[in-house]
């Protein structure tokens, strides 16, 4: 998979052709970090092969501008519709007036049984010595890379607008 940051131009100077394994970053402004941080956990949106949505609410850091990484801890839905479809969005949004929210899609990648994964799980059990403490399993890291940010603040103005 290539991740550009923006779309490549052709020696001509007309737009290139982008590959579907592209994957264009997109920075996530610092309102919506904080927002993500607060949350901590957020709902998360993945696909099943029948089409079938699933939410599921997953607790989110934030990795650097372009990606959100979770734990994954039960290897449930979402795990496995991730295994079968690496796009999931999340969806944020500030809890007091004036409301602003956030509609973020984007591509996944598990890492399980890696460094990676061994340094969230480290960390994360730290943070939760109690709650994990009978867990014998590792769980798997994904790194959410962001493609797109819709605004989702009720305004007629802001409502549905791509805003990276």
């Amino acid at each position: 998979m290539i991740r550009l940051r923006e779309r490549s131009q052709c020696l001509s100077g007309g737009a290139g052709y982008l590959h579907p394994d592209v994957i264009r970053l997109v920075t996530i402004p610092e309102e919506l970090i904080q927002l993500l941080t607060e949350w901590h956990t957020v709902p998360v949106a993945t696909c099943g092969p029948d089409g079938k949505p699933n939410v599921a609410g997953k607790s989110v850091m934030v990795m650097d501008p372009e990606t959100i990484v979770w734990g994954e801890l039960y290897f449930g839905q979402t795990y496995e519709n991730l295994k079968r479809n690496p796009r999931a969005s999340l969806c944020v949004w500030k809890r007091t007036f004036p409301t602003t929210a956030y509609k973020v899609n984007g591509r996944v990648v598990i890492h399980e049984n890696d460094a990676i994964a061994a340094r969230l799980d480290e960390r994360v059990r730290a943070g939760h010595p109690t709650a994990l403490k009978a867990r014998r399993d590792n769980m798997a890291a994904v790194y959410f890379t962001v493609e797109e940010i819709y605004d989702q603040t009720p305004d007629i103005e802001a409502a549905g607008k791509r805003i990276g």
